[in-house]
């Protein structure tokens, strides 16, 4: 139900949200596609810095809340990537991954994908802080060296439409809700199994 609300909550925000001039509608999928991005980067800072304070305490409970922040991560910049998809389309005439902000956007995905997946396969809390702190700074390598061809520096923010600018901010605390919640729902979903494999190795342990 929470999913649900907020998706709709979403929907309608983007529907509502004013066309800009020479986009036109198309910016309504710009809005989705800059808030997940944005929402991902936070994500991706988010996790850097858990891995930071997991390598110095070493607490189990962080080790849980770093996977599920990367995760979520990696979810949200596949969603911008995707929805950056239609906007190119329509808004370029097609799909450039020559582009410099596209092709940095894929391999950020693909780089912090691959070491997330390489931490997960070594199964310990220390690599998947590491990993989450290379995740934070190919992200960041990959936004700071990346300029812009086709792609505008800033078409929302600096747009001189108050209208837009609050649309859109409303645009990306729907989405930051929507990430936290699914952040949340995977620490938890983790900390369940995790009970029920204790309380299994239990039974086994009594039975024996």
């Amino acid at each position: 139900m929470i999913y649900a609300g907020l998706l709709l909550a979403l929907i309608a925000l983007l529907l509502l949200a004013p066309a800009e001039a020479t986009l036109g509608n198309v910016v309504k999928i710009v809005y989705a596609h800059g808030a997940a991005q944005r929402i991902a980067t936070y994500a991706y800072l988010v996790a850097g810095a858990l891995g930071v304070a997991g390598l110095v305490s070493r607490r189990h409970a962080l080790a849980r809340w770093t996977r599920a922040v990367v995760e979520t991560a990696i979810v949200f910049w596949l969603a911008a990537l995707l929805l950056s998809l239609p906007a190119q389309v329509l808004a370029w005439g097609g799909i450039t991954l020559n582009e410099p902000r596209v092709a940095s956007a894929v391999w950020s995905l693909g780089l912090t994908a691959l070491v997330y997946g390489v931490a997960r396969g070594m199964g310990t809390a220390r690599w998947i802080s590491l990993a989450a702190i290379a995740n934070t700074v190919i992200v960041l390598l990959m936004l700071r060296g990346a300029v812009n061809v086709l792609h505008p520096l800033a078409p929302i923010l600096a747009s001189d439409s108050a209208a837009i600018q609050m649309g859109y901010a409303a645009i990306v605390l729907v989405t930051g809700a929507l990430a936290i919640q699914l952040t949340r729902d995977l620490a938890r979903g983790r900390d369940a199994t995790r009970q029920g494999r204790n309380a299994w190795q239990l039974g086994m342990n009594s039975n024996e």
